[in-house]
């Protein structure tokens, strides 16, 4: 959906404001110019907004083919091929008896 604004609003101020430059060089009426603004504005935001569909069906297609097949992965570790599994330090909160093993460090 981004894709798709994106493309009709930029190509929609591209077009106006070459429109809006064009009618200011022909030195046309400020009515006639704020018209044809006006109707470059819509048309070409319509027109990009069927542009950025077609583009995002096509990049859709383009990315549902790269998309690589379902496969398991096995989220174990390659240490733990041999089962030798090492058991893991018992965890001890903070207490008053710890804090006498820990050191300050100042930077």
């Amino acid at each position: 959906m981004v894709l798709k604004l994106r493309i009709s609003l930029g190509m929609a101020f591209i077009a106006s404001c070459l429109t809006l430059l064009v009618s200011a060089l022909n030195s046309i009426t400020l009515s006639a110019m704020a018209y044809r603004t006006l109707v470059s504005l819509v048309l070409f935001a319509v027109f990009g907004y069927t542009c950025g569909q077609f583009a995002e069906q096509f990049l859709q297609k383009k990315l549902d083919e790269i998309k690589p097949e379902d496969t398991n992965v096995d989220i174990a570790s390659s240490d733990d091929e041999n089962g030798d599994e090492t058991p893991a330090e018992k965890f001890e909160p903070l207490n008053p008896e710890n804090l006498e093993n820990m050191t300050l460090t100042q930077k």
